[in-house]
């Protein structure tokens, strides 16, 4: 427990089991479902949301068993920030979140909650929403761009957005080339950034002080520390852009594309959460 100073998030954590304060996580995920029809099977919560939700509560179910002031993760979906960058309708938005709610609710994930833009200005209209986040919390392209080119972890937080966005791209314009992709992907990435740490700086302001994860990894001396949803053959793999495969007795992620090699049966929990087994 040395050099707190060099582990933000450690250093943070220190601070509140010290006063004995609640740990609050937040984690910006759970946005909707790829639209890649090459990834995904469809827009709503499969069973890879529920085991994934399930994993964070069962954490804070851990750390509150012995930490008397207990742990929280709050969702704080995305989503609605870049949905228009990613071509995810606002509909599909709205049905993702109300099934992420809904599984928090049918499984009593008591340990997690869920915020979105929604939430802070309920009677803006969609384009509104994503208008005033801009206007108050988004830096400029050029800043994006200086960031992206001098820090690592920015640097790797885009080209790992900006595979997702070539994979997607390359299946709804088939008819388009490779370096022609690569120059109209690499705009809506420098954008989706853009936005991504609009949202950050949100999250920053309205919960001071509060502690941060994410989906992607981070070095220790980050302020973010990157978790893992479930197993999977891609550690970093969410649900949000993957189908669920049983092999076994384990779970894994994949692109539903790469299921189907494996000629899976497709099966249903609870006659709803769509999964797959080999």
């Amino acid at each position: 427990m040395e050099n707190f100073s060099l582990v933000p998030l450690y250093e943070n954590i220190h601070d509140k089991v010290a006063a004995g304060e609640k740990l609050t996580f937040l984690l910006p995920a759970f946005p909707a479902k790829s639209p890649s029809p090459e990834k995904t099977i469809g827009h709503l919560p499969d069973l890879g949301e529920v085991l994934a939700l399930s994993e964070l509560n069962s954490i804070c179910e851990k750390i509150s068993a012995f930490y008397p002031a207990g742990a929280e993760v709050i969702i704080c979906s995305d989503g609605r920030v870049f949905s228009d960058v990613v071509s995810v309708s606002d509909e599909n938005i709205d049905q993702y979140s109300e099934g992420i709610k809904d599984i928090i609710s049918e499984f009593k994930l008591n340990y997690l909650s869920t915020f979105a833009l929604d939430d802070l200005f309920p009677d803006l209209s969609n384009d509104e929403l994503r208008e005033t986040l801009l206007k108050n919390y988004a830096k400029s392209e050029s800043e994006i761009k200086f960031y992206i080119k001098n820090d690592v972890n920015w640097k790797n937080l885009f080209n790992g957005i900006h595979r997702f966005m070539m994979e997607d791209q390359a299946v709804f314009h088939p008819e388009k080339s490779r370096n022609q992709l690569q120059k109209e992907t690499k705009k809506l990435t420098y954008e989706l950034v853009r936005r991504s740490d609009a949202w950050s700086e949100l999250l920053s302001a309205h919960f001071k002080g509060e502690l941060r994860l994410s989906i992607h990894p981070y070095p220790l001396y980050h302020n973010k520390f990157g978790i893992k949803m479930l197993q999977s053959s891609n550690k970093w793999a969410t649900p949000w852009h993957n189908v669920t495969v049983k092999k076994g007795n384990t779970y894994q992620l994949m692109h539903l594309a790469e299921a189907q090699k494996m000629n899976p049966t497709q099966r249903m929990f609870k006659e709803k959460y769509v999964y797959f087994e080999v």
